[in-house]
């Protein structure tokens, strides 16, 4: 079950010469009919089978989704959930000074501040708009554009990736759409910047493609640009495509034997500086934000999850799970374990169809590799249909492993995509030179997979209205305020209160913050409260601490738009201050207002009772 072009050979080497002579010139780079072909021809043979599969990629996004997401305008969708921090962090951003670390955000939440990073904003795509912010619509996204174009990229890279399996385009085509309709992807939608998939691929590509002596520094130099630009998207894709890239050199170097022990020191070298260098450059490391935080154990992988569809399967049942092991799913589908099953049925059955040992020593780092990175998914916490059988007391060694990248679960993904390839791979074997019935089973492959695959919980998305808060009131303040602040403030990093013990427990409901920021956004103020994945809790707890001194000392911030709690009013009025409803919130601002400020007279008019 190893990807055929993994051992460097041509396909016409690994069948032999009798075995080429079935395949024809229709694989051979050479053939004089490919040279002749004119140009559009040749692009669409080149790739036409990724191009399909892509197209699979964006009919299932529309179908499970709704193409309604990928609109600029709709933003309604996003007012939620991790999807809105991906959001406000970017309007943000977009009047935010430009400075290092890029996707530095001082404005979200001020004046505890935050990157893009921390609030999965997609850095790499915000920091290529930042120069066209000007010209964007007030109310622009492209959380959707981005996943759609995951989907769209999947089912691209994969049928590369069988590419690499067998030469016959429909089969690349067949096998990049079940790629597209994988389920960890779908599942995925909740977490924009975790959805890109193919990102995975990619590296698995960068791995497994056979290398050509004079390529390999090109290969390496690939591999390293793809390690740095991940920490543009999500730190957890960096840690992957590094160890896929450290598989690569060690493949390079120990098997087939094309670098020395300059490339093995030099190699894996240059990717712990990509890695580094990337994470520190979108705000990742020295931003003064903590990346540690709570949860490794919880957020795991089960040792059945790639079979456990965790009701998303009409075919086959669900296993129990623990919490927060949704965050290690890794359900294959009926199709792609049908192939499963068929791939090591037919290598069984049929002579000649098992990887060489030369080919299954090229493709031992992969996979070596892939099962390291679901051993950390395991955690130290190994259960088994969610039932622990296994305490690992390795990882207290190296506590900070744990708790940066606490959810560990997602580190299933690259097994899994390798899992599905290796079944194409021996199914493609098997059946080489029955090219009819190769492209039958993959066809009943996705076509079960399509019928298995189903979201426990409708995904349609993209057509609810946002209505932000739509009083006049508001814009009575443009221009004579400065600041918009939430008190107590809304600062609440992964689920979890920040600074507790300076900020006091959370008091608002989830959300809350979302109509606020965005008032303070089309009011050019900054605001004080956010959802993120990392604050940090030194700048939360001395703000706090001064921001109820401020209150409790009578020093209210004339340049501050205070929206209350019902039950701190009082300590408002006892500042002084002016209070009244806007938007039925309790809003208060500096008696100091009075009387030539528009917005305080505003305020005073509709009392709080």
């Amino acid at each position: 079950m190893t990807p055929r072009a993994v051992s460097g050979d041509s396909p016409a080497a690994v069948r032999g010469p009798s075995e080429a002579k079935i395949a024809g010139p229709a694989i051979d780079a050479c053939a004089p009919e490919q040279r002749a072909l004119p140009p559009l021809a040749s692009l669409a043979r080149a790739h036409g089978p990724a191009l399909a599969a892509a197209a699979v990629g964006i009919a299932w996004f529309a179908s499970k989704v709704g193409l309604a997401v990928a609109h600029p305008s709709h933003v309604g969708w996003l007012m939620s959930g991790d999807w809105s921090a991906n959001y406000m962090g970017w309007l943000f951003f977009r009047s935010a000074p430009i400075s290092l670390p890029l996707g530095a955000n001082p404005f979200y939440p001020f004046p505890v501040g935050s990157t893009l990073g921390f609030t999965d904003s997609i850095p790499l795509v915000a920091i290529l708009l930042r120069p066209w912010a000007s010209f964007l619509p007030r109310d622009f996204q492209y959380v959707g554009a981005w996943l759609l174009l995951a989907f769209a990229l999947q089912g691209y890279v994969g049928a590369k990736l069988v590419k690499l399996a067998t030469p016959h385009p429909a089969a690349q085509a067949l096998g990049g759409a079940l790629f597209a309709l994988s389920p960890p992807l779908l599942n995925r939608l909740g977490h924009a910047s975790l959805s890109a998939h193919w990102i995975v691929l990619v590296a698995l590509w960068l791995a497994l493609a056979s290398v050509e002596p004079r390529r390999v520094r090109g290969r390496i130099v690939a591999v390293l640009l793809l390690v740095f630009l991940c920490a543009g998207v999500h730190p957890y894709f960096v840690v992957m495509t590094a160890a896929l890239a450290a598989a690569l050199v060690v493949r390079l170097v120990a098997v087939e034997r094309l670098g020395g022990s300059a490339l093995l020191l030099g190699g894996l070298s240059g990717i712990a500086v990509a890695a580094a260098a990337g994470l520190l450059l979108f705000g990742f490391f020295g931003s003064g934000v903590r990346s540690e935080a709570p949860g490794f154990g919880f957020f795991s992988a089960d040792l059945a999850t790639l079979v456990n569809p965790m009701g998303w399967s009409r075919v086959l049942g669900s296993l129990p799970v623990q919490g927060g092991q949704y965050e290690g799913f890794g359900y294959l589908g009926a199709g792609a374990l049908l192939l499963v099953l068929l791939g090591i049925g037919l290598t069984l059955a049929l002579r000649g169809t098992r990887p060489s040992p030369g080919a299954l020593a090229r493709s031992a780092p992969i996979g070596a590799v892939t099962l390291l990175l679901f051993v950390f998914a395991l955690s130290d916490a190994i259960t088994f249909a969610g039932e622990r059988i296994l305490t690992v007391r390795l990882y207290a060694l190296v506590p900070q492993l744990g708790s940066t990248f606490r959810s560990s679960g997602r580190f299933v993904w690259p097994l899994h995509y390798l899992i599905v390839l290796a079944a194409i791979a021996a199914v493609a074997t098997a059946l080489r030179t029955r090219p009819r019935a190769l492209v039958g089973a993959l066809a009943v492959a996705f076509a079960v997979q399509a019928a298995d695959v189903n979201p426990p919980v409708p995904l349609q998305l993209g057509t609810e209205p946002w209505r932000p808060p739509g009083s006049e009131v508001w814009e009575l303040a443009r221009g004579g305020y400065q600041h918009l602040a939430m008190y107590p403030p809304y600062l609440n990093a992964g689920g979890e209160p920040v600074a507790e013990d300076a900020c006091g427990p959370p008091v608002w409901p989830p959300d809350a913050q979302l109509g606020l920021a965005h008032v303070a956004y089309r009011l050019g103020l900054t605001f004080n409260g956010a959802y993120a994945a990392r604050l940090d809790p030194d700048r939360a707890g001395a703000y706090c601490r001064e921001l109820y001194g401020a209150v409790s000392g009578a020093r209210l911030d004339p340049a501050t738009i205070y929206v209350v709690r019902p039950q701190e009013v009082e300590a408002f009025r006892r500042a002084h201050g002016i209070c009244g409803r806007v938007d039925g919130a309790p809003v208060c601002v500096s008696g100091e207002r009075e009387p030539g400020d528009p917005f305080a007279r505003a305020v005073r008019m509709n009392p709080l009772p």
